[in-house]
């Protein structure tokens, strides 16, 4: 009778260190996600996952959208913009933890066809041939691409083009699928996206455009959660680097 007394505390005990070191301790986090960033962050996210068992919910989006969002109360828990500058307002807005910000990813811009054949051998090339009818871009008021490809246009002193031929899309994510779908023949969009699905893109001299940092913020609704805290760490560890790399993004120091 005692020994049996002694198993059935052994069972309880050993259940309830179960129920406390898994299931218990595991949390969701939501991530506002940058729409460049995305098939990244789907990879980086079911690894982390994975190793800790905490549940990511991903909302998708252009970084000017995701920031009004946020702006406006949006309970996510991680921003991971295509920019530093939205971050650094949301600092100073009170809308971050203390000191929870940094960069996470440096993108790179390209000039994308889904077809060979269609690209010159340089850029204002390809964007002065007879034969394009269009070319997408990002809006560069809310997307951090957009910027970039606005700037690449000036410093080639081609901006008058966007009036012209271009098609506009609401974020990086929108702008690749015009090319994807042939409603653009060639569009700027993000090495990563011309790496996850393959094509013929145009390296862009990065002497054109300013770095594209982009910053990932622990918002004030992360309050309280240790699992939001783990996944903002997890961005700076060797796992998401690897992806980041594999993904056509540059590694912040």
């Amino acid at each position: 009778m005692v020994c049996f007394v002694r198993l059935l505390k052994t069972v309880i005990a050993a259940l309830f260190a179960g129920l406390f070191s898994g299931a218990v301790l595991a949390g969701d986090v939501t991530v506002a996600v940058a729409s460049n960033f995305l098939p990244a962050m789907q990879e980086i996210g079911a690894q982390f996952g994975q190793e800790t068992g905490h549940t990511l919910y991903i909302v998708n989006g252009s970084t000017g959208t995701l920031f009004a969002q946020i702006s406006k109360g949006a309970p996510y828990d991680v921003f991971l913009s295509a920019d530093t500058a939205r971050v650094a307002k949301l600092a100073e807005a009170g809308k971050l933890l203390d000191g929870a910000d940094k960069p996470y990813a440096l993108g790179t811009l390209v000039l994308y066809a889904r077809d060979k054949g269609i690209l010159a051998d340089d850029i204002p090339s390809s964007l002065l041939r007879d034969d394009l009818r269009h070319f997408a871009m990002a809006d560069p008021a809310t997307a951090p691409y957009g910027l970039a490809a606005s700037q690449v246009l000036q410093s080639l002193e081609l901006d008058e083009l966007v009036a012209q031929k271009a098609v506009i899309g609401a974020n990086i994510g929108q702008t690749f699928g015009f090319v994807k779908t042939g409603n653009a023949q060639i569009g700027f969009v993000a090495l990563s996206q011309a790496m996850a699905v393959g094509g013929d893109w145009l390296d862009i001299p990065p002497k054109t455009y300013a770095p594209i940092v982009q910053g990932a913020g622990l918002l004030l609704h992360a309050k309280g959660n240790d699992a939001a805290r783990e996944f903002y760490d997890y961005l700076s560890g060797e796992a998401a680097r690897k992806v980041l790399v594999k993904s056509g993004y540059g590694v912040p120091e």
